[in-house]
């Protein structure tokens, strides 16, 4: 059993679950940009499992891992899964819904699609879940463009004539805030003034 720590106001509390979401980006040599993310739930004590049988401290109770490789437009041309630890055996059964991504671009209205392709019923929700980190982690690494050294993270995106993915996404890159005014003018929209008395 883990030793009792603190919070941040000092009231003693004890571990009872941790999961760790990792994501890796990669520039692969064919030009395509690719993320593997995983998720890993454990609990600090044993435990039995129905199905497992006894669980030692840190045993995996899930340990799932995706990728997702797309092409620079930000189409999903490869997919792939693998559940290394599932707490039901079913869960395995679920390993190759996401192909049905495949050819899908990542962009505005994105969260539609995977509702339209895959049904909540159809998939694991941890699988789901790790979705969102691994989309936002593509985002990141292909922000510095394919040859990042010595240049800002933007330098490459300067010209475009269509917003990036992260304008007016956030509040830092609201269309009219200071951000994009200065990184982006061609898309910046002047701030709407608040009118007397609201």
């Amino acid at each position: 059993m883990s030793a009792p720590d603190t919070n941040a106001d000092g009231k003693p509390r004890r571990l009872m679950h941790r999961r760790s979401v990792e994501c890796l980006g990669y520039l692969r040599d064919d030009g395509l940009w690719e993320v593997e993310a995983r998720l890993v739930d454990t609990k600090p004590y044993a435990r039995q499992d129905k199905h497992r049988g006894l669980q030692q401290p840190d045993d995996p109770v899930h340990d799932i891992r995706l990728r997702l490789a797309v092409d620079d437009s930000f189409t999903i041309r490869e997919t792939g899964t693998t559940m290394a630890s599932t707490p039901y055996p079913s869960c395995l059964d679920v390993e190759g819904i996401l192909q049905r991504l495949v050819g899908e671009r990542i962009g505005k209205g994105w969260r539609e699609i995977i509702r339209r392709k895959i049904g909540k019923l159809e998939t694991c929700t941890h699988l789901a879940e790790l979705l969102g980190p691994a989309v936002t982690t593509l985002f990141q690494t292909a922000t510095s463009g394919k040859d990042p050294q010595g240049r800002g993270a933007l330098d490459h995106q300067r010209d475009v004539t269509e917003p990036p993915f992260f304008v007016g996404g956030c509040y830092s890159w609201r269309l009219d805030g200071p951000v994009v005014a200065e990184t982006f003018p061609q898309f910046a929209k002047k701030p709407v003034e608040a009118k007397p008395g609201s």
